[in-house]
């Protein structure tokens, strides 16, 4: 039984932790740059038009737990636009003079959400837009769909799969339509 190349481990995870980190970038660690490229373009776009349609409050750590685990397969690009709804929602808390962020502990918690919210609708400040699904759906499509490029980079690196797979002679693909 032939020994497993260590380096093809190495790979693997490196694949996909950069796969994780810039969608596409999995890939073209593994020059497979084509398919790297049009992956980031794809993914990005997708999680970028959500961020559009919704505004800086779709990545919502608070009450959208579950979109912001579909989220966070985007990488960098969800720490990004998760980095700048805290600072957002640090400034709106201030400019309503109350504590910045939410403490630790359920209960504390459910309290400073209930006088956010109750400090927001007394001002007529909405922070929702009415786009808000369909903006959390793009983007947690986006980061769901580079979870399974995550993993294609990786199984790819663990089996040492590294470049563009040869183009198949013409000659081949025509006995294989008259074969068939």
């Amino acid at each position: 039984m032939p020994k497993r190349d260590k380096s093809h481990y190495k790979a693997a995870l490196l694949a996909g932790a950069l796969a994780w980190f810039i969608p596409g970038a999995g890939h073209v660690y593994l020059r497979r740059s084509a398919r790297g490229v049009i992956l980031c373009i794809i993914i990005h776009a997708l999680f970028w038009t959500g961020l559009a349609f919704g505004g800086v409050f779709t990545v919502e750590p608070l009450k959208q737990r579950w979109w912001l685990a579909a989220q966070a397969g985007t990488g960098a690009s969800c720490l990004a636009a998760w980095y700048r709804q805290e600072l957002t929602r640090r400034s709106i808390a201030e400019d309503l003079g109350i504590r910045p962020t939410p403490p630790r502990g359920r209960a504390d918690a459910q309290a400073w959400w209930d006088a956010y919210t109750r400090e927001l609708a007394e001002r007529k400040i909405a922070l929702v837009y009415p786009t808000g699904g369909v903006a959390r759906a793009y983007s947690g499509i986006a980061g769901m769909l580079n979870f399974m490029c995550i993993f294609d980079a990786f199984m790819l690196g663990l089996i040492g799969r590294f470049g563009e797979p040869p183009p198949e002679p013409a000659a081949a693909k025509v006995r294989e339509r008259r074969a068939g």
